[in-house]
This record gives C-alpha cells, structure tokens and sequence, in this order.
C-alpha cells in the first residue's frame, strides 16, 4: 500500500504547467478543502459573504504576481487545473492570514483555530535537525500531502509539506535551506504576499541567509514565525502584518517555538486568547528538552510525538476536549536533518505511527562546510 504522504513529484519546467498538473491530480480535494476553507472564513472570522470574502483574497493576487511572477503563474494553474476560482485558491493558500484581516478580536475564552504547530531546532553529533508539528483545523487532516517540486532543467528541487491545493508550508530545498513554520495570529494584518509562496521562494534559496533576506524585503501579511536552517546558519524570525524581528539565533543552540510572540512588540499586536494550547505546548516542549535531551532525528521525533499533558500536549487533540471537529489538532509532524538532506515525516496522530523517510535526490551536504 502506498504511504499516504509518499511525495508526489511534479517536475515541469514551466510553473504554469506544473500548478496545472497539480489541480488536477488533487481536483475533488482542492475543491472540497477551498470550501470548507471558505466556509469557515465567513463562520468564523466575520467575513459577511463569500463574495467579501473572494473579493479580499483577489487583491491578494496582485502582489503575488509581482514579487513571485513564477509561484503566481503555479497558482493560477493549480487553479485550472482543479476548475477552483483563483480567488478560492488564495483562500486555500492564506487562510489563516485572511481571517486575521477580518479583526475579529477573540474572546477571552475563545481560541484561534488554524495552522500552527511545535517548533524545535537542535545541532547534535550528526548535524542540525529541524521539525515540527502541524496543527490545523480537524477537517485538514485528509488533505495533507508531501511534493516535490523538481524541474526538469534541474533548477530546483523542493521537498514540502503541504495541502491539496497548497504551494507548500514546510520542507527543504536541494541546497539545504530548511524552513518550519508556526502561526502567530496578529492585529496588524494587511493584503500581502501569500505566506505559503514565501515558504517556496525561501527553500529554493542557496542558503539560509538568503532565505531570512528574503523574508526580511517581503510584504508581509499577517503574523507567523518562521525558523530558517541550512546546517550552518539559523534564524528564527516572528512576523506580524507590519513587522519582522529576529527573536533567535545560533546554529548551536537549541530553539523551540509555538504559536505566541517573544518580542514584546509583537506581542501587542499578536491576537491569541489565553486558553489556546500554545502556552501549554511551549511549556511541555521546554521541559521535555531539558528532561529528554534530544542530539538527533529520532530524539526531535519522539519529543514533537509527545503527548504529555493531553489533550494539549504536542501531539494535539484539542478537538477531542472541546467536541469540535473543527478545532485545532496536530494533522503531520516532519523532522529534517541538515547535513543529509533526510526528511521524516508522518499524518495524524503519533499514536498510529506511520512515518517515511524520504531524501532530495540532488541534495547539496553541508557536512563538511560547517
């Protein structure tokens, strides 16, 4: 039986052609996944009417097209490909930024649903190690998917994690420059660029420092935090509409994230309800690293599967205690060694399992540059 996230390659050298061939592998998922996406946009983050909300995504394909001409032409063929309006396809893409656009404060006992995780970075006696969890809304879970995105002129090669209909929201690229992603939900948001494009272009950069400039010089739409490795350098960079701050550095240190600001700016502008899990989570993933001291892959993998204090633990089951099938749960978890280019990653629950180990098939080793 074929893993369920054994990666799908897509190796067209044009962009529009590969975003084509990609919407029409996945055309009844991405039709499903851009309407429940939507749906829950009105529901939930105040949007008025699907048609408010199309005509704010669409003013997001304008900037797109300027600053990442390649990555807007595979959008706009993800979007014929599966017969989605574009304007749905940046909901796919953006939705998590798209409902912080709507100002809808959360209550005091409200919790933000959508993309986030558990971040931790390490070096250890075979190299940095980079992972994550990645917790969605419930109804995510059937569409989570692994590509790989590999031209045939041998341009690029990108593994990602990421969603039907999606360009990607974690992975590593041929030259070694890994990115992990948490959500960081903020008060400041603007129509930007789509952060799941801003993923791509970081990973198919020559190393991670090209990939933090080219976080630095994007326009930004809404909050997240981004950690960006390559064996020899990292940056972990919070993010909100208006504002980018280097919160942590150092290839030999340990770092750990989840879905709240450190910078104290950044936390005037972050909207995220005491109750979410995200406190919880860090506190879990501080204490299992200082009582665990994981130096490898197999450590980081056991620690992002922990499921200390469930249901809010790292492998996450808020759903479960609050009885909503649309609350936040961890659907994957990946983890990246750096020198080799070695990915692992797995759906659902850690409880099933059911990892595989893939490999960039031009991976550049850093091994012996650090």
């Amino acid at each position: 039986m074929t893993h369920p996230l054994a990666p799908v390659t897509f190796d067209h050298n044009d962009p529009r052609e590969r975003g084509h061939a990609h919407g029409e592998l996945w055309r009844e998922e991405i039709r499903e996944l851009s309407t429940l996406r939507a749906g829950l946009c009105v529901a939930r983050a105040g949007y008025r009417s699907l048609a408010e909300l199309d005509e704010t995504a669409a003013r997001h394909l304008p900037i797109l097209a300027r600053e990442l001409p390649a990555l807007s032409e595979e959008l706009l063929g993800i979007a014929a490909g599966s017969g989605v309006s574009v304007a749905r396809i940046v909901v796919l893409n953006q939705y998590t930024d798209l409902r912080d656009l709507s100002n809808v404060e959360v209550s005091p006992g409200g919790v933000r649903e959508g993309d986030g995780g558990t971040a931790i970075y390490l070096s250890g006696p075979d190299g940095p190690v980079l992972g994550q969890t990645w917790d969605l809304h419930a109804g995510a879970a059937p569409f989570v998917r692994m590509i790989r995105v590999a031209p045939r002129d041998g341009s690029q090669e990108v593994l990602c994690l990421t969603l039907t209909g999606c360009l990607g929201v974690a992975g590593i690229g041929r030259d070694g420059v890994a990115v992990t992603t948490n959500n960081l939900s903020s008060t400041d948001a603007r129509v930007g660029l789509l952060w799941p494009a801003l993923v791509r272009e970081m990973l198919a950069q020559p190393d991670a420092r090209a990939a933090y400039e080219t976080l630095r010089h994007a326009p930004l739409s809404s909050g997240h935090h981004y950690m960006i490795a390559d064996g020899r350098e990292f940056f972990g960079v919070e993010t909100s509409g208006e504002l980018e701050v280097l919160t942590q550095v150092g290839p030999k240190a340990a770092h750990v994230h989840t879905d709240h600001c450190f910078d104290p700016v950044l936390r005037g502008r972050e909207n995220v309800s005491r109750e979410s899990t995200t406190f919880d989570r860090m506190n879990t993933a501080t204490t299992l690293y200082l009582e665990q001291r994981p130096r490898d892959l197999d450590g980081v993998w056991a620690l992002l599967g922990s499921h200390q204090g469930h249901p809010r633990g790292l492998c996450c089951h808020a759903d479960e205690a609050r009885g909503d099938p649309e609350a936040t749960r961890t659907c994957a978890r990946v983890a990246m060694e750096l020198w080799s280019g070695r990915v692992r990653v797995a759906p659902d629950c850690s409880l099933t399992d059911r990892p595989i180990e893939l490999a960039l098939e031009g991976f550049s080793t850093k091994q012996a540059q650090v």
